[in-house]
This record gives C-alpha cells, sequence and structure tokens, in this order.
C-alpha cells in the first residue's frame, strides 16, 4: 500500500536529518495555525445559542431518541416531523447530551473532537504511506486550518460524524490488507449517518479492481451492499416504511452545476497551496501509472461533491474531499522532498507561511459569526417566557432549550415540498389563517422585506403578513423576528 517507491524511501532515509529539520518546521507552522483556528472556535464551540440552521434538526433528533420518539414518522400528519439524515448521526450526538438535555455546546464538542480524531487519522495513514511521522502530523492537522474546514469545526452537523467513520474504513483497509472485510461495517455506518459519504468505499472498490484483485473488490462491494440493504430494510419495518421517505423523497430543491462550480471554486482556492499540492501528487500519479489508493479517493470525492449543486447544501459537501485533499498533499510534499531536495526548505516555508496567513485572516472577529447571536439571549428568553406552546419557527434551538413542542421539525424541506408540490394538504397554511400558532419565530418580517425566501414557501409567507403582527426584534440569527396573532388566537 506504500505510496512512495522504495528506491526514493532509501534516498530519502540518507538525507533524513535535513528533510527532518524542514519537516519539523512545517509542523510548527501548523501546530501555530491548528491552535489559532481551535482557540478562535472555542468561544463558538461553547455558545448555548443555534448558529448554524442545521444544528436544530441534529439537536431535535437527538431529543427524540432520548424521548423515545420516532424518528422517522409519518410525516404527513401534524405536527409535521422530517429528519433527513441517517440514524447514527442522531444517535451520537444523543449519547453526549448532558442529562438528556438539549445543549449545543455538548453537540459542537462531539464534533471538535471528531475533527481532531480525523486528523489523527489522517496523520496515522501518512506516517504509513510515508515513513514520517512528522509528515502524517503536518498533513493531518492542516486539514484544521483549511478556511472551507474550519466552519464546521464548531457547528453541530451530520458531516463530520460519518466522516470520521468513513476514514476510520480507510486506515483499516490500507493496513491490514488481509482484514479488509472489517472496513465494511465502518463505511455501512457512515452511509448510515449521511449517504452522500460513499467515496470512501467507492474509492476502496475502484483501488481493487484497478489493481486487479477482481474476487476481493466482488466480495467488497457485495458485503457493503448486503450490509447496507439488510440495515435499510430493518429501518423500513421499523418505521412502518417511512425511512425511504425521510432519506430520499425529501430534497426536491433545485440543482445547479453553477452552485457546485462555485462551492467547489471556493473550497480549491481558499487553500491554494494544499490544493496545487494534491493536484500536483495526482498528475505524478497519473503520469507514472501508479493505480494509489490516495488520488483515486481524491477523484471519488470529487464525483461524490457535486451533492454540493443542491439548494440547500455549502461546503459540508466537500469535507470528503478536503479529506482526501490532505492525504494527496502529504504524499506530494513527501514526493517532494525526494525530487527536489535542494528547494525543500523553500517549499517547506511556503506551505508554512500560506497555511498560517490563511488561518490570520480568517481568524478576524468581522468573519466570525458572533455579531449574529448578540441579541439570542434576549430572543431565547422570550420564546421560553411565551405562554403559548403553539409557536412555529424557523430556529428550533429556542424551542428546543425551552422545553416547547415542535410543531414543523425541518421548515426548510417542509417548504422546499410545498414549494413543488409534493405535499398533499395545506394544514399549516390553514392554522395560519385560524392564528392558531401563538408565536412565531423568522429571520425576517414578511410584512416589511419582500426578499426571497428559502425556508417559507409564498402561501406561508403570505398567510402569516395577513394574520400575525411583529411583536418584538432582536439581533439573533434566525430568530431575529417574533410575530403574534393579529388578533387572540382561536382555541
Amino acid at each position: 500500500m506504500n505510496q512512495i517507491p522504495q528506491s526514493l524511501r532509501e534516498s530519502q532515509r540518507a538525507k533524513n536529518f535535513s528533510f527532518l529539520k524542514t519537516e519539523q518546521l512545517l509542523f510548527g507552522f501548523i501546530a501555530i495555525g491548528a491552535f489559532l483556528v481551535i482557540l478562535r472556535s472555542a468561544p463558538l464551540i461553547a455558545s448555548p445559542y443555534q448558529i448554524d440552521y442545521g444544528e436544530g434538526l441534529i439537536l431535535d433528533g437527538a431529543l427524540r431518541i432520548l424521548h423515545a420518539q420516532p424518528l422517522y414518522p409519518n410525516p404527513f400528519t401534524f405536527p409535521v416531523v422530517l429528519h433527513v439524515y441517517g440514524p447514527i448521526a442522531y444517535a451520537a450526538t444523543a449519547s453526549v447530551l448532558p442529562g438528556g438535555a438539549a445543549s449545543f455546546p455538548a453537540g459542537r464538542l462531539l464534533i471538535l473532537i471528531c475533527s481532531l480524531v480525523i486528523s489523527s487519522l489522517i496523520a496515522t495513514i501518512l506516517r504509513r504511506l510515508t515513513g514520517s511521522l512528522w509528515i502524517g502530523l503536518c498533513f493531518g492537522f492542516v486539514l484544521l486550518t483549511l478556511p472551507a474546514f474550519r466552519f464546521w469545526l464548531y457547528l453541530l452537523r451530520a458531516d463530520l460524524i460519518g466522516v470520521v467513520l468513513s476514514t476510520l474504513a480507510i486506515a483499516i483497509y490500507l493496513f491490514n490488507e488481509k482484514r479488509w472485510y472489517w472496513s465494511i461495517p465502518f463505511f455501512v455506518l457512515a452511509l448510515f449517518c449521511k449517504y452522500s459519504l460513499i467515496a470512501g468505499a467507492v474509492a476502496v472498490f475502484v483501488h481493487l479492481i484497478l489493481k486487479r484483485q477482481f474476487k476481493r473488490g466482488a466480495a467488497f462491494g457485495l458485503g457493503l451492499g448486503v450490509a447496507a440493504s439488510l440495515a435499510f430494510m430493518v429501518l423500513e419495518v421499523n418505521t412502518g416504511k417511512w425511512f425511504a421517505f425521510h432519506m430520499f423523497s425529501t430534497h426536491p430543491d433545485r440543482y445547479s452545476l453553477f452552485q457546485f462550480f462555485s462551492l467547489g471554486a471556493l473550497v480549491w482556492a481558499s487553500a491554494p497551496v494544499i490544493t496545487a499540492l494534491a493536484g500536483w501528487f495526482v498528475a505524478m500519479s497519473v503520469r507514472e501509472g501508479v493505480h494509489s489508493f490516495a488520488p483515486i479517493y481524491l477523484a471519488a470525492s470529487t464525483l461524490t461533491s457535486l451533492t454540493g449543486g443542491k439548494l440547500g447544501s455549502t461546503t459540508n459537501h466537500f469535507i470528503e474531499w478536503m479529506v482526501a485533499c490532505c492525504i494527496c498533499a502529504g504524499l506530494g510534499y513527501s514526493l517532494l522532498q525526494i525530487k527536489y531536495s535542494a528547494k525543500s526548505l523553500s517549499i517547506t516555508v511556503l506551505i508554512g507561511v500560506s497555511v498560517l496567513a490563511g488561518v490570520i485572516a480568517q481568524n478576524r472577529r468581522s468573519l466570525q459569526p458572533s455579531g449574529d447571536l448578540a441579541g439570542c439571549g434576549d430572543a431565547y428568553h422570550f420564546v421560553s417566557a411565551s405562554s403559548s406552546s403553539r409557536i412555529l419557527s424557523e430556529s428550533l434551538g429556542p424551542l428546543l432549550l425551552a422545553g416547547k413542542p415542535i410543531v414543523v421539525s425541518d421548515p426548510f424541506v417542509y417548504g422546499q415540498l410545498i414549494g413543488h408540490g409534493l405535499w398533499p394538504d395545506r394544514r399549516v397554511e390553514d392554522l395560519l389563517n385560524e392564528r392558531y400558532f401563538g408565536l412565531i419565530v423568522m429571520s425576517y418580517d414578511p410584512r416589511t422585506d419582500t426578499r426571497h425566501s428559502d425556508v417559507w414557501p409564498e402561501p406561508l409567507l403570505t398567510a402569516i403578513a395577513r394574520n400575525y403582527r411583529t411583536t418584538n426584534r432582536f439581533t439573533c440569527r434566525y430568530a431575529g423576528v417574533m410575530l403574534e396573532p393579529a388578533l387572540p388566537p382561536t382555541d
């Protein structure tokens, strides 16, 4: 499984002392950068308020598991319950909630731990493939400094939980050729965290086929397919056949190649030196006709990142690509040291300075979401103090922390289904016209702001504007406007 030819490895060992010094220098740059990233992320991890729209969705699912409520019920009843991720993501979050209570910091701490584990796994993989612990540490922990990755370091989302499992599966496959089959359970767990996390499994299958290990490749594909199918059938039966709907029928939002390429360009260009280093290694592998795993993984993750073109998607769909990029960049750096040993120091300084400069630029206070949360304390208190238990909210955070019932668990998905004519009734719209809800929590005022909303469909916005009045405003992401019935609600 080694990615660096043995003859070049021997040459590297002969010059080990000079290489060791440059690798340690690079690690110094990256260690400082990773420390600064975590330091800047710490206050956001500790924030008790919802920062990202998806955080409330994960926390809601975790609490449903803890309270023995169905995670994938019939969505066409009221309240409307929609969950788009596999059960592993919710179960992992549920396992860390203190006393079974809603807590964003506890969930985010889990994500930080996942990030550190992923970095450690990359380091271990590169240590095995390059023979250098320092290269492993450098390009394992450079992941934390990538501008497109660090945003997900402090958010409670499903992606990193699944990527930990996928990266662990890759490590098992690379480290023990005779026991490659132990990777299958972890690939399956990753799939049932978020089913778009298939790049690692695809790369393993392709790698086996290109190595002409056809029997092993067929066994891997069959084993993965059978295990995933059995798990799917168990979930489908135990959810009254609603699991498939939650997984595959909740994404009617439009697809845009322009969005995919825009996000891709942002990810690739935000860390240009690391991206170029990875690209160079892939080009060298292709030129030499070497069917090594890392370039295959990068190619597979490029294909799976195409899911980033969906309306509700962002750079989280490139996380596997970033993991693969760090592995390829580490191998590229090792190869560069051997091929251009005279320029090793210059290359090292260039990489180190680019990483540290990117971290410092991204650490600016103006780029942090803290300002959008300045009034969340008052907003959350307002929701908690409301005498109504019938609250429709764009952000689930205020309701979850106040222990209020959730009436629509994913307003974005619900709104997309309504907007595409895929919802069988107008129940929520009718309830709005009846002024059933005692409070509505939104990010903006639909009565005075005519902006297009990706969350609320036009019929609901019209009903809200007609039947509700704004009673309070706060500086709080996804919970900035409070609306109450224009007339007392009818009971």
